[in-house]
């Protein structure tokens, strides 16, 4: 099985958390990957630098299968076969970046799927019929270029993996541009962040920028932790993974978040109107709920700490919720002693709505 390969083989390079401070174009093409995969609805389990700068574990079984992604950012011109080729004098086999990428299938054989070679710059190389590839050519095969280009290229493996070579290599090494400028991609991963959370639901924009950067978080944590005794595909799931159900909670917690105050104030204020509330409490309250909004989504400790008292208070009276939120709040402030915090510009009672109506979704 490919997650028995995964634990019993090892690493030809661990970076570790050095590599995670130099390589955050690696992490952001990284998100791009796994978000098209998510939106895609593939089932997977994304590894940071373990094997390759990314790896996919799909399946199960006989189906199960790893594609492999090593991410060459190039802030110059395009790459050619001979770049990809090149071989420095010195350093341990394989010594070339199309060495490198073929190493995976030399190791995993009839479990690789795909072995890739991902950049910003396009691959600047001719087909058979002399037409030349160009930045809007995507995925392309590397023996689907011309007999001299994918000549050069399996020179260099075979120089790199002396004796004969999997014939695979025809079927699974490809080289695709991603359209990340070196200058901008953090923008441009925020932008498809964005779109990814709109396409859910257009109230959900607004919680594009925590999205980003909790997908960012883990991400990071994953790319700068070495894996180090991982007895299991659990364990190593735990330090080095990313799975498609981890994206799901993110996205979960996402739409728990998505409606800032100013969005279902209207709602609340109708009704706490019906209930003979006046003007000038009623837009106490309105900006006591943004303030505690704006507070827990900075990460401010005493917000925080409400959170989580108000998150107990909940799991330990789920049968609270009434028909109104009126009737809910009161029953709440009944069942458990809910505090002003001292020195702060929100109350109690705005922390209990906030979290009362993210709790109704």
């Amino acid at each position: 099985m490919a997650s028995k390969a995964l634990i019993a083989k090892k690493p030809r390079e661990q970076a570790g958390s050095v590599a995670s401070r130099a390589f955050d174009f690696q992490m952001h093409a990284s998100m791009a990957r796994i978000l098209e995969a998510y939106q895609n609805g593939e089932g997977f389990v994304a590894y940071f630098d373990f094997f390759d700068d990314l790896i996919f574990l799909t399946g199960d079984g006989d189906d199960a299968a790893i594609c492999f992604y090593q991410m060459k950012s190039r802030a110059g011109s395009a790459w050619t076969p001979k770049r990809l080729a090149s071989r420095p004098a010195k350093g341990d086999l394989p010594k070339s970046i199309v060495g490198k990428t073929y190493h995976n299938l030399h190791e995993f054989g009839a479990l690789v799927r795909k072995a890739a070679i991902i950049s910003n710059q396009h691959l600047q190389a001719k087909y058979p019929d002399g037409s030349k590839t160009g930045p809007d050519d995507g995925e392309i095969l590397l023996s689907a270029l011309s007999a001299e280009d994918h000549g050069v290229l399996v020179a260099a493996i075979q120089a790199d993996f002396p004796g004969s070579i999997d014939p695979r290599h025809a079927e699974l090494l490809v080289y695709e541009r991603i359209a990340l400028d070196m200058q901008s991609f953090r923008q441009t991963l925020l932008g498809i962040v964005t779109e990814f959370a709109t396409a859910i639901g257009p109230e959900y924009a607004v919680s594009a920028q925590p999205l980003y950067q909790a997908l960012l978080s883990e991400i990071s944590r994953c790319t700068g932790t070495v894996a180090s005794s991982a007895r299991n595909l659990p364990e190593l799931k735990k330090q080095k993974g990313l799975a498609a159900s981890d994206v799901a909670a993110l996205v979960e917690q996402m739409k728990r978040r998505g409606r800032t105050p100013t969005e279902w104030w209207p709602t609340v204020e109708a009704e706490l109107i019906a209930d003979g509330w006046k003007t000038i409490p009623l837009r106490r309250l309105s900006l006591a709920c943004l303030e505690y909004w704006r507070a827990r989504e900075r990460g401010a400790g005493i917000a925080l700490d409400l959170h989580q008292a108000l998150a107990e208070l909940f799991a330990a009276h789920p049968d609270l919720v009434d028909d109104t939120i009126v009737g809910t709040m009161a029953a709440y402030k009944l069942a458990g002693s809910i505090l002003d915090p001292v020195g702060e510009p929100y109350t109690g009672q705005a922390a209990l709505l906030v979290e009362i109506m993210e709790s109704l979704g």
